[in-house]
């Protein structure tokens, strides 16, 4: 048997101990941190497994959200109904988006993907419905421990934070054991070379619309857990910036394997709590831009190729290499 990654280990260990060592506003901030994971692994999804160099899917957390508030409180839907249904209008949206927009390829999708990020914000307003236009929009809907857990309604961000690594660590074994799957193995055929996918009769478009489909529903869950730790959406939480982060998270920690999403979020947490303990500067997205400039330096492919080398495990530079064959020049 396969012994699980001794990163994988602590980041458990980490979940298990965060709420004994937090109060319950620190708690929900970095399950906020925990449940991004799912929108940085949509983007190592897309790009680090298929190829697809997605700049936008801070639109799919957005989306996610914005589906969830409408089923809970519009449709009256439950919560673990709810959820999937986010997960399922997101993956469907990105796989629509996906049919014409991956007809075209490396700088160019990524330049389509940035344009939607940043046209997002201004078109959600334009459903106040949904979206709540301009102010955004209060969740009605409770979220409450259910008797058998044995909590109190005043320890309910306890059971929300619990329930949001509990949805994040399904999600994770779900792509995992579709990446290693024949899907998971056409995208890094079409990844790899799609001239010779196409020779063994892999159908690219199917191919590309469904690993973007699949990392869109990622992040859409994302978004979706966002409203279950803080019963409010607004536009204005779902600016380019966010995809932004999403994609610098996922380059920090290592877009070629998925613990490089686990990766890039301990990073979004650890950085901003080292630069506040040595008053290193006062803007941590700053510490986090130079960090990421200086490992791109020293390991392109993330602290997870870092310390894959580290270990004598190196198995992402085929991906770079690939990378820089097809979109160089």
């Amino acid at each position: 048997m396969r012994r699980p990654p001794t990163a994988l280990l602590v980041a458990l260990a980490g979940l298990i101990v965060l709420p004994m060592v937090t109060d319950p506003i620190q708690l929900r901030r970095y399950a906020g941190l925990i449940v991004l994971s799912l929108g940085v692994l949509g983007v190592v999804v897309a790009t680090g497994h298929a190829g697809l160099i997605s700049l936008g899917h801070g639109v799919f957390v957005g989306l996610g959200a914005f589906s969830m508030a409408t089923f809970l409180d519009d449709f009256s839907l439950p919560f673990l109904v709810a959820l999937p249904m986010s997960f399922l209008f997101t993956s469907m949206v990105g796989w629509l988006l996906g049919l014409p927009a991956l007809r075209i390829k490396g700088i160019y999708l990524a330049l389509v993907t940035l344009g939607m990020a940043i046209i997002f914000p201004a078109l959600s307003k334009q459903f106040p419905n949904q979206t709540g236009g301009v102010s955004g929009r209060a969740v009605d809907a409770r979220f409450d421990p259910p008797p058998w857990t044995g909590l109190s309604a005043d320890q309910s961000v306890l059971w929300r934070y619990g329930f949001c690594i509990l949805v994040c660590g399904l999600m994770f074994w779900m792509t995992n054991n579709v990446l290693k799957g024949r899907m998971g193995r056409a995208m890094q055929a079409v990844r790899d070379d799609e001239t010779s996918a196409a020779g063994f009769g892999i159908h690219l478009p199917r191919v590309k619309a469904g690993a973007f489909g699949l990392s869109a529903g990622l992040a859409g869950v994302s978004g979706a857990l966002q409203v279950i730790l803080f019963p409010f959406v607004s536009h204005e939480q779902f600016t380019v910036f966010l995809s932004f982060r999403l994609y610098a998270a996922a380059l920090l920690g290592g877009v070629a394997t998925m613990i490089g999403a686990i990766y890039g979020v301990l990073a979004l947490v650890l950085i901003p709590a080292v630069n506040n303990g040595l008053n290193l500067l006062e803007n941590d997205v700053l510490v986090f831009g130079i960090g990421l400039i200086l490992l791109t330096f020293v390991s392109p492919d993330g602290i997870a190729g870092l310390l894959s080398r580290a270990t004598g495990s190196d198995n992402t530079k085929s991906f770079w290499r690939n990378v820089k064959g097809r979109y160089s020049g």
